[in-house]
């Protein structure tokens, strides 16, 4: 796996405001970006935590706590997936 390096310029009045130093607020952005990207459908979940430097069970508990939907079924595909599981078990 080739590996970009991404580098850009903060006044350090930001990151004193902030009050994180460099190394936190780099994280802090990455995981931001694949929040975002995921929301936007732009990466899938494992893309997502890949990008943000963490497993995606991890990545799935943020989304949870910032209550962003991790699977997003409308009811039409839903009741299909429940027919599904009926036909395979009908005791369901």
């Amino acid at each position: 796996m080739q590996i970009e390096t991404i580098s850009f310029e903060i006044p350090q009045a930001i990151l004193a405001a902030l009050k994180v130093g460099t190394t936190e607020l780099t994280t802090n952005i990455r995981l931001l970006a694949a929040i975002t990207y995921f929301c936007e459908k732009r990466l899938s979940l494992g893309k997502a935590a890949e990008l943000a430097g963490i497993n995606r069970l991890h990545f799935m508990d943020i989304l949870s706590s910032k209550g962003i939907v991790i699977f997003d079924y409308d009811e039409s595909i839903l009741n299909s997936e429940l027919e599904a599981i009926k036909t395979l078990n009908p005791h369901i």
